[in-house]
């Protein structure tokens, strides 16, 4: 009788801690198709609801990004990723409100930032996701800023705040957008532009913020558009229209 007693002592403490402790799953926001966009975790211990996680979808059901809260702040790792479920990029928010130890990949899989990397600066989206991030990387500076799907947008290599090196724009599609170099922040070198579908719009020399030499236009299905001449100290030698 005693064991008895004591199970059914221990079943009714049981019950009443979960009673008193419980979690659930709030959609709180919803895409079009009415697949979940947005969900939070709560647990409710003493009457009292606190959120303990959140997790973001894609709209093909796969996760964005999910981490924890701790009194409504982000705490523990934290996973971002493309909508094809690959990572994208990780952190700890343990000990920082922007994270530490962060990981960063492109949709190859490359790694673009290390844990070993020192993070100068970073911005989140509206919704919490990686906006940019400038990096420390050997002697210079890099800056990667993502599309909302956590594709490549911007990549400049920078000096302090000032552009210098190689810069590329892309498309979200993966197409490169634009492709020029800054040298102590005016552009210097080749300068290109592209359609959508990968065409070139654009194409000449720059020389310290000086355009030189022959620069080339043309349409976006690739027929030329004219074509301009300048002289090594800036001055249009020739026009398009001329």
């Amino acid at each position: 009788m005693r064991k008895l007693f004591s199970f059914s002592a221990l079943a009714i403490l049981s019950m009443l801690f979960l009673s008193c402790s419980t979690k659930q799953e709030e959609i709180v926001e919803k895409y079009e198709n009415g697949n979940p966009k947005t969900i939070y975790i709560y647990k409710t211990d003493k009457k009292q609801r606190i959120k303990t996680a959140e997790e973001r979808l894609y709209e093909n059901g796969k996760r964005r990004m999910y981490g924890k809260y701790d009194n409504d702040k982000r705490t523990g790792k934290w996973e971002f990723r493309f909508s094809n479920g690959e990572l994208f990029a990780q952190a700890d928010f343990t000990n920082s409100p922007s994270g530490s130890e962060w990981e960063v990949y492109n949709a190859s899989g490359e790694k673009l930032v290390t844990k070993n990397d020192k993070v100068l600066e970073l911005h989140f989206a509206e919704d919490g996701g990686l906006c940019d991030i400038k990096i420390k990387k050997g002697e210079g500076e890099i800056f990667y800023k993502f599309f909302e799907s956590f594709k490549p947008c911007i990549v400049s290599e920078m000096k302090g705040n000032i552009p210098n090196g190689q810069t590329t724009s892309w498309f979200e599609n993966g197409q490169i957008n634009s492709s020029y170099n800054y040298k102590d922040g005016m552009q210097d070198k080749e300068y290109k532009v592209y359609t959508e579908e990968g065409k070139t719009l654009i194409k000449g020399q720059y020389d310290m913020g000086r355009k030189v030499g022959k620069w080339e236009y043309f349409l976006s299905d690739g027929s030329p558009a004219g074509t301009e001449i300048y002289d090594v100290d800036g001055t249009l030698l020739k026009g398009r229209n001329e």
